[in-house]
């Protein structure tokens, strides 16, 4: 048994460990529970995981954990074609759904010894690389969060992330189970398609503490603006995305305690993160007690302690997160960029320009495109026509067809052709984004779609 069940079995077992609507569990019903279910797939080698957000999904979670059986989370954003690479790559020969245990014909796949989780990015691609995480990686990201927050901020956490997203998966579910808490659970439907009920869904259930990406932090900003204050929150933790330190500065005229933190599923989620103790706004944070990282060429790198590496390949010894920052002398850490053109939207996705723009270029109308957005709510494009007559709103559609809602364009300009001549493409024919958004950033001709 892990540290994670270790403290588990510590605290009072008349204290609610989860909660939803109608049902809770207490910490001294949920040894035999996950007991059970891990005897259930103990026989697997490795289990994917397609629930909501319900007490089940941690029960089969912890089980398997227990079990020693690597678990694949299938977050509910996935595409059907993402869902179906990560089964195959991963080697998956079982699913959990609301239906049950399922077998699977999964072929045998090579994974690194002590794989516990493998975590499949929110997709830069239509096939993302998953990331094998030891289970001491992820204890240890939840031990060293109780370390800074106290388990005096054990409350009541609601889960608003889908717990197939890591960052909620142990910033919140493990690190408040360790500390002694209890989760709240609501299935997504329940939020809203547009998270309308999230204000109402915090206060009836007075949770304490939440983990936002900043798209929704921005929601819940607005409704608090029409519907009033939420005392009971103690602690609202945001990441995923760029967060602009006027957005906190906001959020917390409004009296939402927001503390912006860091992390990559490579590092078991957390890396940074801001605290009532230690807190400076436009920084992500310190670094939490059991990372080590260093600034080198710019770019931060952290020192591997239990990244496995990705499946198929070999475990580096040091992390390069490919984000570019910088460590003050009180140790408080900035990003300042990021190395390589991966976008990461406010919901927290990240996204690889390339993969959008590659189905852009599919479509007959469009001759050329360049995709951005880092930090917004929706993709933006800059549009080559193939020609003056094409339509290019239709061709824009049919390649969102093919591409999961956060990597749809919603907003395009139509620009003159890119050439090596004015600097927008490289000899080999490569865009030069920078050259193209200083070019065309500041047009008036956005098409929304």
């Amino acid at each position: 048994m892990s540290l994670l069940f270790n403290i588990i079995m510590q605290h009072t077992p008349e204290k609610v460990a989860l909660a939803e609507e109608g049902y809770s569990i207490c910490y001294g019903d949920l040894p035999d529970l996950v007991r059970s279910r891990s005897e259930r797939i103990k026989q697997y080698r490795c289990v994917a995981l397609s629930m909501n957000n319900e007490i089940e999904w941690i029960l089969w979670d912890l089980a398997a954990l227990a079990a020693n059986v690597t678990l694949v989370p299938l977050p509910p954003f996935f595409t059907r074609e993402q869902r179906d690479h990560a089964l195959k790559s991963s080697g998956c020969d079982a699913i959990i759904t609301p239906d049950g245990l399922i077998p699977l014909p999964g072929l045998p796949v090579s994974l690194p010894h002590g794989t516990a989780k493998i975590t499949y990015t929110s997709g830069t691609t239509g096939t993302p690389k998953g990331v094998c995480l030891s289970a001491q990686a992820m204890n240890n990201v939840a031990q060293s969060i109780v370390d800074v927050l106290g388990k005096d901020m054990a409350g009541l956490h609601a889960s608003v992330l889908p717990l197939g997203v890591l960052l909620e998966n142990v910033a919140g579910v493990y690190a408040t189970l360790m500390a002694g808490g209890t989760v709240v659970l609501n299935h997504l439907q329940i939020f809203g398609k547009n998270y309308e009920n999230l204000h109402h869904v915090i206060k009836t259930s007075g949770a304490t503490s939440v983990i936002l990406v900043p798209e929704i932090l921005r929601i819940l900003m607005a409704q608090i603006l029409e519907k009033g204050s939420l005392p009971s929150l103690k602690y609202v933790a945001v990441g995923g995305s760029k967060v602009s330190p006027t957005l906190v500065t906001q959020a917390r005229a409004l009296g939402l305690p927001v503390y912006e933190g860091y992390g990559l599923s490579e590092c078991a989620s957390v890396v940074a993160l801001n605290t009532p103790q230690n807190d400076m706004v436009g920084s992500v944070g310190k670094l939490l007690p059991h990372v080590s990282a260093a600034i080198e060429n710019g770019e931060i790198v952290t020192r591997n302690t239990g990244f496995l590496g990705y499946v198929g390949e070999t475990a580096p010894d040091h992390i390069h997160t490919g984000d570019l920052g910088e460590i003050d002398a009180q140790g408080f850490l900035r990003i300042t960029g990021r190395k390589k053109n991966v976008l990461i939207t406010s919901y927290g996705r990240n996204v690889a320009p390339e993969w959008v723009e590659s189905e852009l270029l599919s479509q007959p109308e469009i001759a050329q495109a360049v995709v951005y957005g880092d930090g917004e709510s929706a993709l933006s494009a800059f549009i080559v026509p193939s020609s003056a007559a094409a339509q290019v709103a239709d061709g824009i559609d049919r390649a969102n067809a093919r591409l999961p809602d956060y990597a749809q364009v919603k907003v395009f300009t139509l620009v003159p052709p890119f050439s090596p001549d004015d600097g927008t493409l490289t000899g080999t024919g490569r865009p030069r984004r920078s050259r193209i958004f200083q070019l065309y950033q500041k047009e008036n001709t956005h098409v929304v779609l």
